[in-house]
C-alpha cells in the first residue's frame, strides 16, 4: 500500500501536529483530475501568499528572481551526513518550494525550521506529511509513506552564506531521525530515500532586501508487505 505521509512515522512517539494532507493531492500518476486540481491549489495558494505579502507587517517585495538551487544543496548534503543519498528530481517538491519561495516575507525567514504557514503550505501542495524530528520506527507493514520538512535560511548571515553552512545545519537538524535501512521488521527491512529541493530569492528591495534560500526535505519510508 502506497500513500502520503499522515503526519509521522510509525509508531506515533509523542503527541506532535498531526497534519493530514488533502487525499484529492496525493495521487500520482495517469489521473488528470487531482494533477489539474494540485496546479489550481498552487496557483490559489500563490495569490493567497502573495496578497499577505503586501498586507502583513513586516513584510516586503520579491526584489529579484528565483534560482534553483536543488542540485548544490543537494551535492552539499550528501557529503554533510551518511544517513542516506538524497536525490534533487521531486518535481512536486520543487513545484512547492518555488511557490512559497514566491512569496515569501521578511518575518518568514527563520534561518532554520519554516515556519508553520510555510510548512503547511508545502505539505498540502506535495500531499506529504510532516517530518516528525525524533527517532524512527514502523511496526506497520506494506506501507510507503512521505514526509517532508522545510527550511529557511538568510544568506547574508554569516552563519548561513554558504550552500556547505546551510547543509551541515540541516543535517545535524535531521540526524535525531536516526534512520537506519537495515532496521527489521516481520516482513522484512525497512528502506528510505531521500529529495531534496531549494531556491534561492530576495525578499525586499534597497538597504532592506535580504536573500534567502528555501530548502525542502522529502524522507520516503518503505515497510515490506507481510509475508
Amino acid at each position: 500500500m502506497t500513500r502520503r505521509g499522515r503526519g509521522r512515522p510509525y509508531p506515533a512517539r509523542s503527541k506532535t501536529r498531526n497534519r493530514l494532507p488533502q487525499a484529492n493531492l496525493s495521487s500520482k500518476g495517469g489521473k488528470q483530475g487531482p494533477m489539474k486540481l494540485k496546479r489550481i491549489l498552487s496557483l490559489a495558494l500563490s495569490g493567497v501568499l502573495a496578497v499577505s505579502m503586501l498586507t502583513a507587517c513586516g513584510g516586503g517585495g520579491i526584489g529579484g528572481a528565483l534560482s534553483d538551487r536543488s542540485s548544490a544543496i543537494r551535492s552539499e548534503l550528501n557529503g554533510a551526513q551518511d544517513m542516506m543519498n538524497y536525490k534533487a528530481n521531486d518535481r512536486d517538491l520543487k513545484d512547492a518550494l518555488y511557490t512559497v519561495a514566491g512569496t515569501l516575507t521578511a518575518n518568514q525567514v527563520t534561518g532554520g525550521v519554516a515556519t508553520d504557514a510555510i510548512s503547511n503550505t508545502v505539505e498540502q501542495l506535495t500531499g506529504y506529511g510532516d517530518i516528525w524530528l525524533g527517532e524512527w520506527d514502523a511496526s506497520a507493514a506494506d506501507e510507503t509513506a512521505t514526509y517532508v520538512k522545510v527550511f529557511v535560511y538568510n544568506t547574508d548571515d554569516e552563519a548561513f552564506d554558504t550552500n556547505r553552512e546551510v547543509a551541515y545545519n540541516i543535517a545535524k537538524t535531521l540526524e535525531v531521525l536516526d534512520l537506519k535501512s537495515d532496521l527489521a521488521t516481520d516482513a522484512g527491512k525497512i528502506s528510505y530515500s531521500g529529495n531534496v529541493g531549494a531556491y534561492r530569492t530576495t525578499v525586499g528591495s534597497g538597504d532592506e532586501a535580504i536573500h534567502a534560500l528555501v530548502v525542502g526535505v522529502a524522507i520516503t519510508q518503505t515497510v515490506p508487505a507481510a509475508e
